[in-house]
C-alpha cells in the first residue's frame, strides 16, 4: 500500500503543473458554441496524450524492477515482463491512434489541410 501511496504522489506532484497551466474547458464565464466544444476536445485529447508517455515509461521502469529483483521467482519474471508488455502496448495504441487519424484526414482532405490538431474559431 506504502508503494501505491508513493507512486502516487510522484504523479501528483510531477503533474499538478500540467493541470494548473491549462483549463480544460474554454469557455467558462461566457456561452459554449460549437468551437468552444471542439476546443474540449482538442485539450482532453492533448492532456492525455501528454500523460500517455510519462505514464508508459515508469511503468516499464516498475516492470523492469520487477525483473531484476525476482530472485529466481518466476512468478515475478512474468508479472514484470507482463507490465512492461502492457506499458508498451499502450503507448504504442496511443501514439499509432495519432499517426492514423492523421493520415486518414490528410488524405481525405488531398495534403492542403494542414494540422488537424490546431483549431481555427
Amino acid at each position: 500500500m506504502i508503494k501505491k501511496i508513493i507512486l502516487f504522489s510522484i504523479f501528483y506532484f510531477l503533474f499538478s503543473t500540467l493541470i494548473v497551466e491549462a483549463g480544460l474547458v474554454p469557455c467558462a464565464p461566457e456561452k459554449c458554441t460549437w468551437c468552444d466544444l471542439m476546443q474540449l476536445i482538442k485539450n482532453v485529447i492533448d492532456f492525455l496524450m501528454y500523460l500517455v508517455v510519462p505514464l508508459s515509461v515508469v511503468m516499464i521502469i516498475v516492470g523492469g524492477i520487477m525483473i531484476m529483483t525476482a530472485t529466481g521467482s518466476t512468478e515475478r519474471v512474468f508479472k514484470g515482463r507482463k507490465i512492461v508488455t502492457a506499458a508498451v502496448v499502450g503507448l504504442l495504441i496511443a501514439l499509432l491512434s495519432w499517426i492514423i487519424i492523421d493520415t486518414i484526414i490528410k488524405v481525405i482532405a488531398g495534403g492542403s489541410f494542414g494540422p488537424w490538431n490546431k483549431l481555427n474559431c
